[in-house]
């Protein structure tokens, strides 16, 4: 077991390795289809993976990308992200890694409680329920005193 480092391989020609990690098993593989299924001139390889770190005793192709899939609504998934960033080069986070946030549309219950208490409201939605008043209230100017003289 070891820290993946983005230059310990040469790059493939005209090719590139994507490594999704989450917990969420079924979303993975649908992500990874749909990644797999655009036609492009390069060829694209997609590995997947639960957490961090890989085994070391075998031989994989470099890794040019980590997409980290948390699940909003559950926090072993977070939790599990969290640890398996201690497994990640301090290198690879200079474009060669993305958090993906999941689970914004509805709140299920089958992975615990949320991460935080207004989780449900971190859902893109609920941006229209933002009201169109300015953060700051304007305050009216003060009435000019009378000088003393």
């Amino acid at each position: 077991m070891s820290v993946l480092r983005p230059l310990d391989k040469l790059p493939d020609l005209n090719g590139a390795t994507v490594l999704l990690v989450s917990t969420e098993d079924a979303l993975l593989q649908q992500l990874a289809e749909s990644m797999i299924k655009d036609d492009c001139a390069s060829e694209l390889r997609v590995h997947l993976a639960n957490s961090l770190p890989l085994p070391s005793n075998v031989n994989r192709p470099r890794i040019d990308l980590i997409v980290f899939v948390i699940n909003l609504h559950s926090k072993y998934s977070l939790q599990k992200v969290e640890e398996s960033l201690n497994h990640v080069d301090s290198s690879f986070f200079m474009g060669k890694v993305c958090f993906l946030a999941t689970g914004g549309g509805k709140l299920s219950s089958s992975h615990g409680t949320a991460p935080g208490s207004r989780a449900a409201d971190l859902r893109w939605p609920c941006a229209r329920f933002l009201l169109p008043e300015p953060a700051v209230l304007a305050a009216e100017p003060p009435e000019p005193q009378p000088k003393e003289q």
